[in-house]
């Protein structure tokens, strides 16, 4: 683990645990987010942010965190498919349908679209199979998925993101399949338009996060 030192002091986390980190590269990447900015305003940090909320929140509760999303993959954005307008529909086919053969595929799931707003919760083995998977991440990959499974309301897509099977503009866009439709139709909104580049930077910032826990 790499200590974090700035101001001629270890940095500490909010909750006052001693700021360490998996990855040099993680480390010397939050050393720059100070440089960049000495504030005392962890949040305004992103990586540094996201280590904090590692060593606070997610070390000490990683069972809940794993159940928390177990219980989001019947919630997947990619399983609730409208049944109108038929070009949405189209859309919904091409684009989420693959998707959801390839998360079965690769971890034995029978999930499958539906136009209600409601899924049957997973099965005992389906569970298993998805607790091993999230058994294997670190507690900082466990939390940098968290955070992608927020952005995205997508296990799925978070899934074959970590994996490396989708690429990043490509997965956002397919978590906001609907709303991207909608906007083609009606229009953006010049708030809606800076509220998605607001949490899309957020994405980018845990990718980037992810990929310097793993060097």
């Amino acid at each position: 683990m790499f200590d974090i030192y700035i101001k001629n002091k270890f940095l500490k986390t909010p909750e006052g645990n001693p700021f360490e980190v998996p990855t040099l590269a993680l480390a010397r990447a939050i050393e720059e987010e100070w440089e960049k900015d000495p504030s005392p305003h962890y949040g305004q940090k992103p990586l540094t942010s996201l280590a904090a909320t590692t060593l606070d929140r997610i070390a000490e509760a990683r069972e809940s965190y794993i159940t928390y999303i177990v219980q989001s993959v019947p919630r997947d954005v990619i399983l609730f498919w409208s049944p109108e307008p038929a070009t949405l529909v189209k859309l919904q086919e091409k684009e989420w349908q693959p998707l959801i053969q390839k998360i079965n595929q690769d971890l034995g799931l029978k999930l499958k679209s539906t136009p209600l707003l409601s899924l049957p919760a997973l099965n005992p083995p389906e569970e298993e199979k998805i607790r091993t998977f999230l058994y294997h991440l670190t507690t900082f990959q466990l939390s940098g998925f968290v955070h992608l499974l927020t952005l995205t309301s997508s296990f799925a897509i978070s899934y074959l993101l970590f994996k490396d099977e989708l690429k990043p503009d490509a997965a956002w866009d397919l978590a906001h399949l609907h709303e991207h439709e909608q906007q083609r139709v009606w229009g953006k909104e010049a708030e809606v338009v800076a509220h998605e580049k607001a949490a899309k930077e957020e994405f980018l910032e845990t990718l980037w996060y992810l990929a310097l826990v793993r060097e």
